[in-house]
């Protein structure tokens, strides 16, 4: 696993804990930059910090280092959107799903799948 995809994980995990970079950095006697770097990819935690990262952020060594079972990526990314949608305000939330409605029946009519109703 790269240091990119370590970062992007430990990012996504602090985020679900609902832990800011401060936060996180004061648990290990770090700084917030240090966070920053290990987010970024630009720097890994060591071995011993990735084990507390894990108690941490409520998440299994296999699932920080991105070694999890095969549905975790769509699991992640099921959370990525959910997060999304819901910082949206109503109207773009209704604008969003009107949307996608329009663009699942564009590709059911290119490709002759089964059209759900859009309504």
């Amino acid at each position: 696993m790269d240091k990119k995809s370590i970062g992007n994980n430990i990012k996504f995990y602090r985020k679900h804990a609902g832990l800011t970079q401060a936060e996180l950095g004061e648990i290990f006697g770090v700084s917030y930059v240090t966070v920053s770097t290990w987010e970024s990819g630009r720097t890994a935690p060591s071995t011993d910090i990735i084990e507390g990262l894990c108690v941490a952020l409520h998440c299994r060594k296999e699932e920080l280092l991105g070694f999890g079972y095969a549905g975790r990526d769509k699991d992640i990314q099921k959370k990525k959107l959910n997060e999304y949608f819901d910082s949206l305000s109503e109207d773009n939330r209704h604008l969003l799903l009107v949307r996608a409605k329009e663009l699942v029946n564009i590709e059911a009519e290119q490709h002759g799948y089964y059209k759900k109703n859009a309504s």
